[in-house]
Parts: structure tokens; C-alpha cells; sequence
């Protein structure tokens, strides 16, 4: 559904960039699925989330690579409802799937009566205006780094680097061969983060043709010291991959904005 021009919000960003919430996305997506010990993710997540269990003591973790091709308006489009948006960029992400308000704590079970969604771990991205747009309107935890994404008949491969060179990501997700599994999907979850101490939750509505499927040919490399942070295996579990898809990212939501 279109936001009504009431929705829209125009915000100016410290580096003299403008956008308009909700916010208009599109981009490639390719990321992998792993397990992690849930009692680890439990301690970098706010005290409001709990991990999404998938099995007694495991959680699990969302790495996932991002080519944005459009972000907000582009240059050549009406000015009416806001400015023209930012250069395209590069992203990484740690996402960990959380449960907020849920009972149990049962495997699964946490989404049936809670509000499910994932929390952002890590964000780094490729320009300083992407850095802006994400910690000033959503408080993501965005850092500039060196990132390179290729996408190509074989597949999409993201790789995070240091600023000395040192590689700390290296993520590999094969095209799917068939469109099996391959579908229009359309989905609307919910995006945590903390911002000035305080629990900020963004909805997030994804359209296009996303396939989601078997690990086999995807593969994960990261540092030492990400990989116990997180106390994950680096062995993929499953495997998405998402072509053109179409993204709307609405203002963040705190306690003292419920609306």
C-alpha cells in the first residue's frame, strides 16, 4: 500500500542529504542463515528481545549482503514529497531473529503469541551519507568499511575488509539453477535497534522475487572474533536470494512514540 501524502515525512540529514519516510528502497539482496548459541546472542540483545529459539539452547544468525540500487527518489524524479534521496551503496549485515513480548520460550513457539522480528548487530556500508541515514532517523549501528559485492551469473559474493585490508566477511550465495523456490513473495517484519538506550522498532515491508532454499554452494567466512561474539558456526543452514527487490522502510518507533 502506498503511504498517503499525510504518511510522509521529509528529514535532513547532518551530511545536507534528504529523504522521505517512508523511506523507498530497491536493491539485491544474497545471505545465509547459521546457528548460534542462543544464550550468547541473548547477551548483545536488549533486554526487551529474547533470541529466536530453534532448538533448546540455539538461536540463529542472519548474514546477508545488500547492492541498493535505488534509495529513495533519484535526481530525476519529483521533488513534491521529498528531496532526492542518496547515491546507491553497498551494506552488510548481522541480523539476529528476535521475539519481543513473547510467553515462552519454547522453539518456535515464541513467535505464535510475540512480536517477531530481527535485531541489527552490525551494519557497516560504503558511504558516509548511508551512515548518517541509518544512525540519525533509526539508531542501525553503521560504520563506513571497505566492502566489495559482486553479482554475476554464478552468484553474489559480498566481502568486508578492514582498513588495513584484513578481510573480516567473506559470504558466497549461489544463483538459484530453477525458479523453484523462487517466487514473488511479499513480507512485513519488524527491524530492532536501540537508539539513546531506548528499544526502536522499524517496520520493514520487502516485495519481489526472493528464493529461499538449501545452503548447498553458499559459504561463510568470517574473523575470529565475530564468530565468537556471536558464538555461531560458520556452516550455512539456509540460503536467500532476492533480485530487484522492493523495499519501504517507515520512521522508527520508541516508547515514547507509539504511533
Amino acid at each position: 500500500m502506498q503511504p498517503t501524502p499525510t504518511d510522509r515525512r521529509r528529514v535532513t540529514l547532518s551530511t545536507g542529504h534528504e529523504v522521505t519516510l517512508p523511506l523507498e528502497l530497491e536493491c539485491t539482496v544474497g545471505g545465509v542463515t547459521v546457528l548460534a548459541r542462543r544464550k550468547r546472542l541473548e547477551s548483545i540483545l536488549p533486554e526487551k528481545l529474547a533470541a529466536l529459539a530453534v532448538a533448546p539452547g540455539v538461536g540463529c544468525v542472519m548474514v546477508v549482503g545488500i547492492r541498493y540500487h535505488r534509495v529513495g527518489r533519484t535526481s530525476d524524479e519529483s521533488d513534491e514529497d521529498g528531496g532526492p534521496g542518496l547515491e546507491p551503496y553497498d551494506e552488510f549485515g548481522v541480523i539476529v531473529p528476535a521475539v519481543r513480548g513473547s510467553r515462552s520460550a519454547l522453539p518456535f513457539l515464541q513467535a505464535v503469541d510475540g512480536e517477531f522480528g530481527g535485531y541489527v548487530h552490525w551494519l557497516p556500508v560504503t558511504t558516509e551519507a548511508s551512515v548518517a541515514l541509518g544512525r540519525e532517523i533509526w539508531g542501525y549501528p553503521k560504520e563506513r568499511a571497505a566492502i566489495s559485492i559482486t553479482d554475476d551469473p554464478q552468484g553474489f559474493r559480498t566481502v568486508v575488509r578492514d582498513d588495513d585490508g584484513t578481510q573480516r566477511v567473506r559470504l558466497e550465495v549461489p544463483r538459484p539453477w530453477t525458479r523453484i523456490g523462487s517466487r514473488q513473495r511479499e513480507w512485513a517484519l519488524w527491524s530492532y535497534t536501540t537508539m539513546d538506550g531506548e528499544l526502536v522498532r522499524t517496520r520493514a515491508e520487502l516485495e519481489g522475487e526472493i528464493a529461499l532454499g538449501s545452503p548447498v554452494g553458499a559459504s561463510l567466512e568470517i574473523d575470529p572474533e565475530l564468530q565468537t561474539a556471536l558464538g555461531c558456526r560458520p556452516q550455512p543452514l539456509a540460503r536467500l536470494y532476492g533480485t530487484r527487490v522492493r523495499a519501504r522502510l517507515s520512521a522508527g518507533k520508541t516508547r515514547a512514540n507509539r504511533s
